[in-house]
Order: C-alpha cells, then sequence, then structure tokens
C-alpha cells in the first residue's frame, strides 16, 4: 500500500479525484497515495478576501477528512499556502466569503436539521482545534412558538405606518426585479456586518434564482416609503422538515434595514409581519436562523421569547 502525500493543485479548477460546489478558490490542498482514495482535502481562497484587525486573512474550505491525522495533515498544508500568500490569519470553514457555505455546528439540542442550514460531521469542531484553530465567532438559531399575541408595541407600527411606511409581499411576476430591490437594501444593511463582503447583482441573482421554486412570495415582506425599498425580510419554508415527514417551520432566513432609511423599529415590524402572516397559513413555529452572536436582530428573536437549539462556530488560526 502506497503512503498518502499532501499535493496543492493551484487554480480554480477542481483537481480530477476531487468533487466540489464551490465557487473558483485559488488552490486546493489534499492527502492522497498516486493510486489510491482522497484521504483529506480542502479549497483555500487569498485573493479578495477581507481583512480582520487590520490583516489579511484567508479562508479555508470544502474541508473533509478521513481522521485526526489526515485532518491535522489537510489544514497544515492550507494554513502554510496561506501563510506563502502572504494572509495573516486563516479562517474557516469559510468557501471564499461569508455569502457562501460557512460555520460548523458546535452545539445541537438534537432537532433536526432545517433547510439550508450548514451542517457536518460532529467530530470537525474538535479537529481544526486540535489543529490549532479556534473559534473566532458564534452564530445561534433559536425556535419561536407562533402563538396568538405578537411582542411588539402597537403604537411602534402606527408610527411607521404614520411616516409613510407600507409592507407588502413580494411580486412573484416581478420575481428578479423584486430581488434587485432586496439586493440593494441587502448591500447597505450588511455592510457593517462581520467580514463583510459586496455580492455582486449578477451574483445574489444567480444565488435566489436557485430557490425560486422554493420560495413562498407571501413570505418575503418588502417595506416601502414613497415607492423606495427600506428594508425586507426573507422567509422561505422548512422544506427539509416536509420531506421527513414533519410539520415545517416557516424560517426567517434574512432581515436587512437600509440603515439611511430612518426607520427605527422597522426589522421588529417585519417580522412580527411575517409571524403574522406564517400563523395565517398555518405554521406554529418559526426559526431564527443562523444570527451572528452580535447581531441587533438578537433583541427581536429575545423579544419573541426565542429558544436557542444549535449553536455554530467559525474557526479561525494567527498564520
Amino acid at each position: 500500500m502506497k503512503s498518502s502525500e499532501l499535493h496543492i493543485h493551484e487554480g480554480s479548477a477542481t483537481p480530477a479525484n476531487l468533487e466540489s460546489s464551490s465557487e473558483s478558490p485559488d488552490a486546493w490542498v489534499f492527502l492522497a497515495s498516486e493510486s489510491g482514495p482522497v484521504m483529506g482535502r480542502a479549497a483555500v481562497w487569498f485573493n479578495d478576501t477581507p481583512m480582520l484587525e487590520g490583516r489579511r486573512i484567508g479562508a479555508i474550505g470544502e474541508f473533509s477528512a478521513v481522521d485526526p491525522s489526515a485532518a491535522a495533515t489537510v489544514l497544515d498544508g492550507a494554513s502554510k499556502r496561506l501563510r506563502d500568500a502572504g494572509c495573516r490569519i486563516a479562517v474557516g470553514p469559510l468557501n471564499g466569503n461569508t455569502w457562501r457555505g460557512h460555520r460548523y455546528i458546535i452545539e445541537s439540542d438534537g432537532r433536526g436539521p432545517f433547510l439550508l442550514e450548514p451542517r457536518n460531521p460532529p467530530e470537525y469542531p474538535r479537529w481544526w482545534e486540535q489543529s490549532g484553530f479556534s473559534v473566532l465567532s458564534r452564530y445561534s438559531s433559536s425556535l419561536i412558538r407562533l402563538e396568538s399575541d405578537e411582542e411588539m408595541p402597537p403604537a411602534l407600527g402606527k408610527r411607521l405606518l404614520r411616516s409613510g411606511v407600507v409592507i407588502r409581499a413580494l411580486d412573484a411576476a416581478r420575481y428578479e426585479e423584486e430581488l434587485k430591490l432586496i439586493h440593494a437594501v441587502s448591500v447597505k444593511g450588511f455592510s457593517r456586518n462581520f467580514l463583510y463582503t459586496p455580492l455582486s447583482e449578477d451574483g445574489f441573482l444567480e444565488a435566489y434564482r436557485n430557490v425560486r421554486g422554493r420560495v413562498d412570495p407571501d413570505l418575503v415582506m418588502i417595506a416601502e416609503r414613497d415607492g423606495v425599498v427600506c428594508g425586507f425580510v426573507f422567509g422561505i419554508p422548512d422544506l427539509e422538515a416536509l420531506a421527513r415527514g414533519e410539520k415545517p417551520a416557516l424560517i426567517v432566513k434574512t432581515l436587512a434595514v437600509d440603515p439611511l432609511s430612518r426607520c427605527a423599529g422597522l426589522g421588529s415590524w417585519l417580522v412580527s409581519e411575517l409571524h403574522r402572516v406564517g400563523r395565517e397559513k398555518g405554521y406554529t413555529e418559526a426559526i431564527h436562523a443562523l444570527q451572528h452572536e452580535s447581531n441587533s436582530s438578537l433583541k427581536i428573536t429575545g423579544r419573541h421569547h426565542g429558544e436557542v437549539f444549535r449553536r455554530y462556530g467559525l474557526f479561525s488560526k494567527t498564520l
């Protein structure tokens, strides 16, 4: 039996012996013998990556390994490739940027996975820590019981209505035009998010074209004032639970408000309206999904008595 060796494959093309759904990594690192199976692999990105505390980061994603030894070899090789490229911090799992797949589940109450949620073998976070990585940022998903009473002061909605703000559902007949409006608010609303990198309109449209068949237009709420979009909340049914024969929850996937719109409380109003429509459609639970530990939307989740059922981590190591 031939021993395995670490290979570095430069460029965005995926090596013939690997499968990948990631876009344009700058290099691949994989552990394999000349004719044997791949024992571990990772993609790395070091061009056009964000800064963290004034230092350039490199991203490690598309990771897999068969055992701790293979994991250590691949992660060490990926870290060295990033260091050689001038990166000072390795961050992962991160498929290039936070618009794509990232984070590992690090705690769970055993509830089944939901649609679009990251997933990983439970040993992966430990293997990364054994290779010198530690948790850089934390995230959580919470369950909300959609009761009849909403935890939002009635005066808030009235004040926003008086200021000219109206909330409507997404117009499915104008799906791409609506996505362009949502993208414009996303760019403004997410600009201060952790490890933010801009996503082109074309890239955004392509991502949401892929989920069009899963989108219920009634569950995408858009806020406007004088015909200008100032915020939105994107809800989607948990079709993965439905496929398991379970009653699906309403996933509150994305919430964004234009910070220049001066619509204090709009995020709370959008979420409450989405909950209301969800109740009317028969949903009894909502999932506030994948919220960063510093995200202001956690306050909204708290007002609705959200119960955390999953926690996630993004890891880093100084190079």
